[in-house]
């Protein structure tokens, strides 16, 4: 447990412009608009989009995000370095998906995800 927090107070969210479709705290969005009103990005599939834009929302995403490493509600995958590559949590009455993007500095995006998805991911043996 102590592990644990050690890892979870270095870990932040920074989120990221592939899933946001306004102006948030990083600049502006990159997510796009396809046909049919899906979003995606450019040669990717489509796109969740995460509602959480201003500083106060990344701040509670950090808090939420700690949490769940605290609770051991992640994954490792082969080649981690030091942070687990996915993290789940339930929050604001949904469930959401932390990716590390910077694996040296704990750096996280994240996006709202359903059931079956933190299942798959999550639930998965190897």
């Amino acid at each position: 447990m102590a592990e644990r927090r050690a890892l979870a107070a270095r870990a932040r969210y920074v989120g990221s412009p592939e899933h946001k479709v306004g102006a948030w705290w990083g600049g502006l969005p990159r997510a796009r608009q396809r046909p049919g009103g899906r979003i995606g990005r450019p040669g990717k599939q489509t796109t969740t989009v995460c509602p959480l834009t201003t500083n106060e929302d990344r701040a509670k995403a950090t808090e939420w995000l700690r949490r769940a490493i605290v609770a051991g509600q992640y994954r490792f995958v082969e080649a981690d370095q030091g942070f687990p590559k996915r993290v789940w949590f339930r929050a604001r009455g949904r469930l959401w998906c932390g990716y590390c993007v910077n694996p040296a500095a704990g750096e996280y995006k994240g996006w709202p995800i359903d059931e079956d998805e933190r299942r798959a991911v999550f639930d998965r043996v190897d």
